[in-house]
């Protein structure tokens, strides 16, 4: 019989591990870098260098799964490294919490995901690239990127095309999220169908995507859904911002601005980031990119100009400034210094960094009071609120639901004929 387990993202939001196992064969769906059980590696704590994987796996934090990891990742701790054959990864999307281990996985499995996704992960490689070369990369930046292990080949999946392996066939849907290649995954195994959402949301650009998901999903034994904002009161998760309005908010402002604009974005935000190029370009402004910023879009497709602040860039900008966007840095706000900057600016954060109740954002506010630069935020969550989630699930109708990546499993609350089960770490469920 067919089974389900979990190995990450239980009871906290994030490091999703999916495993599916049937006659001995695996499909382990997501691969993230968390701390599913301990919080002993958090910045500026790290594992020791070149047993990164091993300190991880003592403490807990990467799944005993066997023949998953190159055996030399592995050695001394117990665990069968290498493939043995029978392993395969489909990986629903490209932040950190489902991606981040893949490096170490062993280069003879195969790992499938969305092309968009393998864009991503390539971009990200360049970006941590360019940070050991050159230590003036942006910190912050830099540990978004910094994955461990070695860059893994990631196998483009086309939509709606079944791939066989062993005993399964596994279809890949897009759902939407506030990523590029975002998908959902329906995993036929003999005991039934498994459904996978990754993470997911319905105030996003694609709500289409997410229904088209469940219709092919419907009726499924187990459905494996995010659940990150249950339990999160807030407006925010309750009645979301959806993204068209988001895009309408930064319109307004770009229309209404005479001065220079300064913003601070999310990089892998991709959508957004195009989105506002062309808003921008429609009112004669051009997006200024910090050298971090700009590796990382260029190394994923994007045309994109620079922010260097050289001294005939600062001319221009002081000559013109409202012909320009300049996407900050932390590192980059003393800069208001010397820019044409005042009541006629304005400062966006637009879901970047900083935010703004850490320390970096109490101090970006300060300096945006001492050059009287006025502060709007807009944006919007990646994660469907509780009655999208709720609705989801009503879409697809289960045997059965796990919540997974939710710090509040117990708060999905099925109709029935539907059962919600909250899932323990490493326990092997039936499918069917």
């Amino acid at each position: 019989m067919a089974t389900v387990s979990f190995w990450g993202g239980v009871g906290i939001t994030g490091s999703s591990k999916v495993l599916i196992e049937d006659q001995g064969w695996r499909v382990l769906l997501d691969m993230g870098l968390d701390r599913p059980q301990t919080d002993l590696y958090h910045h500026p704590v790290s594992p020791r260098p070149g047993q990164e994987l091993h300190d991880r796996l003592k403490v807990g934090d990467a799944p005993w799964i066997p023949h998953l990891f190159r055996r030399d990742a592995v050695a001394g701790t117990g665990l069968a490294g290498n493939s043995d054959g029978k392993t395969a990864v489909f990986i629903t999307h490209s932040h950190v919490d489902h991606i981040g281990l893949t490096g170490w996985i062993d280069p003879n499995i195969p790992i499938y995901a969305a092309p968009e996704t393998a864009r991503v992960r390539h971009a990200l490689t360049v970006v941590g690239e360019a940070a050991k070369k050159d230590p003036s990369f942006e910190l912050i930046f830099a540990e978004q990127v910094m994955l461990e292990g070695s860059p893994p080949h990631i196998i483009p999946m086309e939509e709606a095309h079944p791939v066989e392996f062993g005993p399964f066939q596994i279809t890949r849907y897009l759902v939407d999220h506030d990523v590029p290649g975002a998908s959902g995954y329906i995993v036929e195994t003999a005991s039934g169908r498994v459904a996978y959402t990754g993470d997911i949301r319905l105030h996003g650009r694609h709500p289409e995507w997410v229904k088209r998901f469940a219709e092919a999903a419907y009726g499924s034994e187990v459905l494996v859904i995010e659940g990150t904002t249950l339990g999160n009161k807030t407006r925010d998760t309750e009645h979301p911002v959806t993204e068209e309005q988001v895009d309408k908010t930064f319109t307004d402002i770009v229309e209404h601005t005479r001065g220079l604009m300064l913003i601070t974005l999310r990089p892998r935000n991709i959508e957004r980031i195009e989105s506002f190029m062309r808003i921008a370009e429609k009112f004669g402004r051009q997006i200024l990119w910090s050298k971090e910023f700009a590796t990382f879009l260029e190394a994923y497709g994007l045309k994109v100009w620079r922010m260097d602040y050289s001294p005939a860039q600062l001319k221009k900008i002081q000559a013109h400034p409202e012909r320009y966007i300049i996407q900050m840095w932390p590192r980059d706000i003393p800069w208001v210094m010397d820019l044409p900057v005042g009541k006629e600016s304005v400062f966006i954060q637009a879901d970047g960094d900083p935010k703004l109740t850490s320390p970096a954002g109490r101090s970006l506010q300060h300096w945006l009071q001492r050059y009287h630069i006025p502060l709007r935020t807009l944006g919007t969550r990646g994660h469907g609120s509780p009655e999208a989630i709720h609705k989801i699930v009503e879409w697809i109708r289960p045997n059965i639901v796990y919540p997974l990546h939710t710090h509040a499993p117990e708060l999905l609350l099925p109709e029935p004929p539907t059962i919600r089960i909250v899932p323990e770490y490493g326990r092997r469920y039936p499918i069917g």
